[in-house]
């Protein structure tokens, strides 16, 4: 990994134009503290990938450089945000073994069993049906209607438990609510105020971006898909 420059290393309030337009990175004063001044409205690196390219390539490297950080490590909350923007800029990337590996790493931390048992089931999913379908974006049909059999197979592998079923009607209901401008609402109402009131875009926000972002590119267009498969799976286990 390259290293920064030394006055960056040094935690000084500089401020350095990436080699790619679309974002200032702050180096932080301390560990926790990475901020990211934005030329691009919150709502434009949601909705645009020529908006959301450099942001996610930055932001990439320096979730990478904490967690190679052993105080972050440490830090249950930083951890879990850092490990949820991996996981997201690994499908923006199609870089499906850090997907994986990122997944597989939430999952163990899960300690609620049937939390763990869910946990990266969408990811290993996904995963499965671009490799079985390279090139092919999520709201392709083919894509669509290969996810959907690997989800269901990963579904149907579940406990069949009363606390599976209400895990999965949870997913069910949340899903059913996702849609382009219910994320697009999130952004405008509560994201983009919280970097207008920082003066600057932090780990937090970040990671909130990311997640809206992989939303919208990858889970959106499979939202049919998902929700039959959690029906499925929740009367496969309701049934006699």
């Amino acid at each position: 990994m390259k290293k920064r420059p030394a006055c960056l290393a040094a935690g000084k309030r500089l401020t350095l134009l990436a080699a790619v337009t679309g974002l200032l990175w702050m180096p932080p004063a301390f560990a926790e503290e990475t901020d990211y001044r934005l030329e691009h409205s919150a709502s434009e690196l949601a909705s645009s990938e020529a908006a959301f390219e450099p942001f996610a390539a930055i932001l990439r490297e320096d979730v990478e450089r904490r967690l190679a950080e052993p105080g972050d490590l440490d830090d249950p909350a930083i951890l879990k945000t850092l490990l949820s923007c991996r996981v997201h800029l690994a499908h923006h990337f199609r870089d499906d073994g850090r997907a994986v590996a990122t997944a597989a790493w939430i999952r163990s931390l899960q300690n609620d069993p049937a939390e763990k048992a869910f946990a990266g089931l969408t990811t290993f999913a996904a995963v499965r049906a671009r490799r079985l379908r390279p090139g092919l974006p999520p709201a392709d049909p083919e894509y669509r209607a290969v996810f959907s059999i690997e989800l269901a197979q990963l579904l149907a592998k579940l406990p069949r438990t009363p606390e599976i079923v209400t895990l999965l009607g949870r997913q069910h209901e949340k899903i059913a609510g996702l849609s382009e401008a219910a994320l697009l609402a999130e952004v405008r109402d509560a994201i983009s105020p919280a970097i207008a009131r920082r003066g600057s875009c932090s780990l937090t926000e970040a990671d909130q971006l990311v997640r809206v972002r992989h939303r919208l590119v990858n889970i959106v267009p499979l939202q049919a898909e998902m929700r039959v498969a959690f029906e499925t799976a929740i009367a496969e286990r309701c049934g006699p």
